[in-house]
């Protein structure tokens, strides 16, 4: 592949080369009221389980401005060891497999 490939532009038109710093699978979590499987906020959350076996964790929160959202790192991480409902299976199942 050419490095071109990999080369964008910023909106103030400055080329910048995108750079790959960690990959690998993801799970976002919305939350529920248990009893009528509402959401009981506009918040979800990302966790991020890189290859490399590091997790990491973002609260997104959404703006005044449609589709537009503030990444706010938990004080408390809880990792991959998360359990979500997964409303598809109607069961508890690990967030990351």
């Amino acid at each position: 592949m050419e490095i071109e490939e990999a080369i964008t532009v910023s909106k103030k038109g400055k080329r910048e080369l995108r750079s790959l710093v960690a990959r690998g699978k993801f799970a976002i979590i919305e939350y529920l009221d248990p009893e009528t499987r509402k959401r009981t906020e506009d918040k979800v959350k990302l966790v991020l389980a890189r290859d490399d076996g590091k997790v990491e964790e973002y609260f997104l929160i959404p703006t005044s401005t449609p589709s537009r959202f503030i990444a706010i790192v938990p004080k408390e991480k809880k990792g991959q060891e998360i359990k979500a409902f997964n409303p598809k299976t109607g069961r508890v199942e690990d967030i990351i497999v």
